[in-house]
């Protein structure tokens, strides 16, 4: 198991990302800046980087660019690996392409994943609104296949322990950001 809850405490199974080369291949969930709550959801599909913020949309860019930025910022990051499933090129395109920048409507970055996932996997994922429901799921239908770290230096023996937020703190941190962008 790679994904587990106890008592409302989140675990990931990690290993260290031997290289950015590992990244350019299959589907990665990815959670950045995990030391922060909550950490930005994205995904990684073949080398090409999928996200929602606050002042931009990005679909498929290549992830030299993010992985630059993490590690200018030394952001701790987890990047989940997910089984393939048919189609998701253009599924993901399209997931994306669908939402508008985060601002005061009630869509967070994990939405376009979450509705990703719903079309691709199963209809459960449209109902899942925090990242740990997603892996949770995720774990249950057998779709995790390994999880990698950057920039993550403690670990309780190869686990790393997220702390669970609720929708109101994603709602006030996505207020905080654009407030700063004023």
């Amino acid at each position: 198991m790679l994904f587990t809850e106890y008592n409302n405490n989140y675990s990931l199974k990690v290993s260290q990302l031997a290289s950015p080369d590992e990244l350019n291949t299959g589907l990665w969930l990815c959670l950045i800046g995990t030391h922060e709550i909550p950490p930005h959801i994205a995904l990684i599909n073949d080398a090409k980087y999928y996200s929602v913020t606050t002042n931009r949309i990005k679909v498929g860019e290549p992830i030299e660019k993010i992985l630059k930025a993490i590690s200018r910022k030394t952001l701790p990051t987890v990047f989940v690996s997910i089984k393939p499933g048919k189609n998701v090129g253009d599924i993901l395109e399209e997931s994306f392409k669908a939402y508008p920048t985060l601002g005061n409507g009630e869509h967070s970055c994990l939405s376009p994943i979450s509705e990703f996932f719903a079309k691709i996997y199963s209809s459960e994922f449209g109902s899942q609104h925090l990242v740990f429901d997603a892996l949770s799921l995720a774990e249950k239908n057998k779709m995790l296949v390994e999880c990698k770290s950057l920039f993550i230096d403690k670990l309780d023996n190869g686990v790393l322990h997220l702390p669970k937020y609720t929708h109101a703190q994603i709602r006030h941190k996505i207020n905080s950001i654009l407030k700063i962008n004023e």
